[in-house]
């Protein structure tokens, strides 16, 4: 999926900030939340502090759990001499768990002698606090993969590792051992999500190509679809791209539910996609708003719900019938935006969240009617084997995901930055 250009924490910050959330029409320039975000840092840049609090406050009406805007618009209050809506607005960014350098910024020089300023500090450092409850479950030695996607046939027990990269998907049998399961001589392209259809003995995968893979043909670069592999003999079936090639597509996650109906969500156009059984062509669900940039999806138990990860406005529930998504609201003091992988187990949501500092595993906590996450809980945070996790699966009661897909070292050309601090995949296991 379309990660390179807000991989890494700084970029991954910036990026929610930039990204063009539901619009408002008007006469004049689309008032979004990317145009009141620009017109707050101009107001910034003129030490109009002002305007700066007011178009803040504006873009946070199109996403109120934006940990950056808020972070921004507690520097607003504190250079307005607000200190109590300062320290309240900063406080509510650091009950999210999240990491910011307050205690370095000047703008906040006036709140530093204050036991509140400090004790939020605290609360700040608090949050870099290691919470591992993962362990090593299996590696593939290889360096420079850029592993995002990973699945799971309960009936042989095998793995499928994919690579953006190397155009690629490993198989991991029961005893750690990794092969080549597909390549790029296969037609593949950068291998994002995948998932198992253990049913049917289909391996589902979404590809896409795009720049940071090796041997990208510029004239493909845009293009993406979704791979049916048989996982008895490895032979791709069969290849379902998008037609549309007016705009550039990826598609980075997959779902399936019984009926062998697959869904894929694109990051990139933005949409929702289907394929249906015996269906020649991928179609279309929703397209565009409400989406950003869609991400993660997973269906309940039942099959009722459809649940779609979008990474700069949160969590959607999927009406796929009225091709309608309704954005869930997040609980108080939380945020779901930058959410990657997303996973149903026992009535909640599991979500690796790896477009926040720190980057982290949730558990969003649902109601019995699973249509509004009533908590969020710290799973899993500041791993020192996490180089941004990705995608995983849930296998029975344990999650297995990657840790390290290291796409910080990559640019959007394909080109390392440091091949010295490359490492080999490390995917980890989690008791739920």
């Amino acid at each position: 999926m379309s990660k390179n250009f807000w991989r890494g924490l700084l970029c991954l910050l910036a990026f929610f900030i930039t990204l063009p959330f539901s619009v408002v029409q008007s006469d004049g320039p689309t008032k979004d939340a990317r145009f009141y975000r620009q017109q707050a840092m101009a107001a910034y840049k003129a030490k109009n502090y002002a305007a700066f609090a007011e178009n803040l406050e504006k873009a946070l009406q199109f996403t109120p759990d934006h940990p950056t805007l808020l972070y921004n618009l507690a520097i607003a209050y504190a250079l307005l001499n607000r200190p109590q809506a300062a320290l309240q607005t900063l406080a509510t960014v650091a009950d999210m768990g999240l990491i910011y350098p307050a205690e370095k910024n000047a703008d906040f020089d006036a709140l530093k002698n204050s036991e509140a300023f400090q004790a939020i500090i605290k609360r700040f450092a608090g949050n870099r606090a290691p919470l591992v409850k993962s362990e090593w479950a299996f590696g593939v030695e290889e360096k420079g993969l850029i592993p995002e996607g990973l699945a799971y046939d309960p009936t042989s027990q095998t793995f499928y590792l994919s690579s953006i990269h190397q155009r690629k998907i490993f198989a991991i049998n029961r005893q750690g051992e990794a092969r080549v399961f597909a390549e790029e001589s296969q037609g593949l392209w950068a291998v994002a999500g995948m998932k198992v259809d253990a049913k049917r003995k289909i391996l589902w995968a979404a590809t896409a190509a795009v720049g940071q893979m090796v041997n990208l043909n510029r004239e493909d670069e845009g293009r993406s679809g979704v791979l049916q592999f048989d996982l008895r003999t490895g032979k791709l079936l069969k290849r379902f791209e998008i037609r549309d090639r007016a705009k550039k597509h990826w598609l980075g996650d997959v779902a399936i539910n019984s009926r062998g109906e697959v869904f894929a969500t694109d990051s990139l156009a933005p949409a929702l996609y289907r394929i249906r059984p015996h269906q020649r062509e991928i179609e279309p669900v929703i397209e565009g708003e409400p989406f950003v940039s869609p991400q993660g999806l997973a269906f309940s138990s039942d099959e009722k719900h459809l649940f779609v990860a979008d990474y700069a406005k949160g969590i959607f529930e999927i009406e796929v019938t009225a091709k309608r998504a309704i954005k869930l609201a997040p609980p108080v003091n939380a945020t779901l935006l930058g959410i990657d992988g997303l996973y149903f187990y026992q009535g909640d949501l599991l979500a690796v969240q790896n477009g926040v500092n720190p980057h982290r595993l949730i558990r969003l906590k649902l109601n019995d009617k699973l249509n509004a996450i009533t908590k969020v809980d710290l799973v899993e945070a500041n791993n020192p084997q996490f180089a941004e996790p990705t995608l995983g699966v849930v296998v029975k009661d344990a999650f297995y995901f990657i840790a390290n897909s290291q796409w910080d070292l990559i640019d959007d050309h394909g080109k390392f930055a440091s091949l010295e601090k490359l490492q080999p995949v490390r995917v980890l296991k989690m008791k739920l």
